[in-house]
């Protein structure tokens, strides 16, 4: 009795295909070291990379004669070359070139990076394999995730640094008010956290500037005399450390941020300034040295109106993973040798761009689909 058949089902699959999967003993995974109902049923059709060896994509197809040589102008496989980094969100999938037209894809992520690229539409007319372009990692805000009082953008462990280049899309919908779609913009060092970030319009302003010197508090409404100095209305001025001299300031706490509602002077001689809350909220204060704090100025993008739900961050300065693409069996594509059970190999990494087809068992006859037509398309 035959131990497989030609129904293109996992039941009818050649159950030793399992161990046809060893590309290299170190890399081969526990579930391909026994041919088992289970384990076959895996193999068949699997399209995920790393089930049974790592750095591979292999599985178990039945492949007619209208299968063997119908692909070959469509994308069939896309892999990973390298997986990039920081990738918090599943990156859009381009493709281009070929002469053909319509394939799609969606990348999946782990720990970071692209681990897998899935075919959603073959596309077709394509005589060469297209280039794939991989999105540079981005995080979308929603307009929750703006706050006006602040000019903070809001975004769970994002990630970003001081200084760090990010270009802002409006993702097609209205912008935030102060931002320009498709412009960059740095990440502010003033009061950078793991889940909130302001813009600054340089690298340099994303730095912050040289302390301001002279400082005295002037005042009962956040009045300040300085030493001649470069300044205006809408700076933020960190004030580190605490009074330890005369004066003081209602409700400071060490490394508060304050806004700059007016200068004395023109800069770069203003000699004094006012500051409010953050949110606008009157600062009281009563008049002294002020000795024990340093001040800080940062110049950051001022921004008003949230935008919409769709725009986003991209990150400039990192790697985008890369990925190649693959035609399907046929003429001009991969060919596959006789129709029957095949066993399908596409390569990762170092080996991207690679799908090795070997027929386990001919069949004269093969019955069935499989819903395997972005693999094998039928036409």
């Amino acid at each position: 009795m035959s131990s497989w058949g030609n129904n293109d089902n996992a039941a009818n699959a050649p159950y030793w295909a399992v161990n046809s999967t060893i590309v290299n003993a170190a890399d081969v995974k526990a579930v391909a070291a026994a041919p088992t109902a289970a384990n076959v049923a895996l193999l068949y059709g699997n399209t995920t990379a790393g089930v049974y060896t790592t750095n591979a994509t292999i599985g178990l197809f039945l492949v007619d004669a209208a299968e063997n040589s119908a692909g070959s102008d469509n994308v069939t496989a896309v892999s990973v070359s390298t997986g990039g980094s920081r990738y918090l969100e599943a990156p859009a999938v381009t493709f281009s070139g070929g002469a053909g037209s319509d394939a799609a894809a969606t990348a999946s992520i782990a720990g970071g990076v692209v681990t897998s690229i899935a075919v959603t539409n073959t596309g077709l007319g394509y005589t060469s394999a297209p280039t794939v372009a991989i999105a540079k990692p981005k995080r979308t805000i929603p307009t929750s995730g703006v706050t006006i009082a602040t000019e903070q953008i809001a975004y769970t462990t994002h990630g970003l640094v001081a200084a760090e280049e990010v270009k802002y899309y409006n993702g097609g919908g209205s912008s935030i008010t102060g931002l320009v779609d498709g412009t960059s913009y740095y990440v502010s060092a003033i009061g950078l956290a793991a889940g909130t970030f302001r813009l600054a319009a340089s690298a340099g302003a994303a730095a912050g500037r040289t302390a301001l010197a002279g400082v005295a508090i002037a005042g009962t409404g956040g009045e300040f005399t300085c030493t001649a100095t470069t300044l205006a209305t809408g700076d933020h001025i960190v004030f580190d450390g605490t009074i330890t001299g005369t004066g003081s300031i209602t409700g400071h706490t060490a490394g508060k941020i304050y806004e700059v509602s007016a200068v004395t002077g023109t800069s770069p001689n203003v000699t004094g300034f006012t500051i409010t809350q953050e949110d606008g909220t009157a600062v009281v204060s009563t008049a002294g040295n002020g000795t024990g704090l340093t001040y800080t100025p940062y110049t950051i993008v001022m921004i008003s109106g949230t935008g919409n739900n769709a725009q986003y961050f991209e990150i400039q300065g990192t790697d985008a993973a890369t990925a190649i693409a693959d035609l399907g069996s046929g003429s001009g594509g991969t060919q596959v040798t006789h129709q029957g059970w095949v066993l399908r190999t596409v390569g990762t990494g170092g080996r991207a761009g690679r799908v090795q087809y070997e027929t386990l068992v001919a069949l004269a006859n093969p019955i069935g689909d499989g819903s395997d037509d972005i693999i094998f398309p039928d036409t």
